[in-house]
C-alpha cells in the first residue's frame, strides 16, 4: 500500500508502527458497538487483515488510512451483528433495534468529528475559521461579515479547504462527512 506517496510492506517496520497507532482505537470503537472487547479486538484485526490483502491501495495521508479502516471496522461490525441475528443481505438498519441504529450512529458521528477536527486544525487559521462556522451553520454571508471579509474571499477559501481536507482525509472520508455527518450539526 502506499501512504502519502510512501510505499509501505505489510511486513514492514512501518507498518507495525502504523498498526500500533491505529489499532487501539480500531479496537475500542469495534468494542463499543459490539459491546464486547473480544469481538471488538477481532473485528480490528479482521480489518487490518483485509487491508493487507488490498495491497495496492494508496492513501494520500494516514488520515486517510484511519478513515478508510473506521469504515472497514464498521461495515465489519454490522457484518458481525447480522451473522449473529441470522440476518441475511439486508440494508445496513434492517434487523438493527432502533437503540443500536442510534448507537452506531453516534459512535460513527464521535469518530468522524474526531478525524474531521484534527484536520481542520491542520489547516490555515482563516481557512479553520471558515470551515467551523459552515459547520456551525452559519451561511458564507454570514462568515463573510463575521470574519470581515468579502463573500468571494469565503467561497475561495472554503473551496481551497475542502480541496485540503479531501486531500488529508480522502474523498471517501469527506463523502461520508457530507452525507451522514452534517445533518448531525
Amino acid at each position: 500500500m502506499r501512504v502519502s506517496g510512501k510505499t509501505i510492506q505489510f511486513n514492514s517496520k512501518e507498518f507495525n508502527e502504523i498498526f500500533e497507532r491505529l489499532f487501539p482505537s480500531m479496537c475500542m470503537l469495534a468494542a463499543r458497538i459490539l459491546k464486547s472487547q473480544d469481538k471488538g479486538k477481532d473485528v480490528a484485526q479482521e480489518a487490518f487483515v483485509k487491508l493487507w490483502q488490498k495491497d495496492n491501495e494508496e492513501f494520500s495521508s494516514e488520515k486517510a488510512l484511519q478513515a478508510y479502516l473506521y469504515v472497514l471496522v464498521k461495515n465489519a461490525c454490522i457484518s458481525q451483528i447480522r451473522k449473529e441475528k441470522n440476518i441475511k443481505n439486508t440494508s445496513i438498519d434492517e434487523g438493527l433495534t432502533v437503540v443500536q441504529k442510534s448507537f452506531l450512529n453516534e459512535i460513527l458521528r464521535e469518530e468522524t468529528y474526531s478525524l474531521l477536527h484534527e484536520a481542520i486544525k491542520d489547516l490555515s487559521p482563516q481557512a479553520e475559521q471558515v470551515v467551523k462556522l459552515t459547520l456551525d451553520g452559519y451561511r458564507n454571508q454570514d462568515i463573510a461579515t463575521e470574519l470581515e471579509i468579502t463573500i468571494n474571499s469565503v467561497k475561495t477559501v472554503k473551496k481551497r479547504a475542502y480541496s485540503k481536507l479531501r486531500q488529508t482525509l480522502g474523498i471517501q472520508f469527506v463523502m461520508m462527512f457530507i452525507s451522514d455527518f452534517y445533518k448531525y450539526i
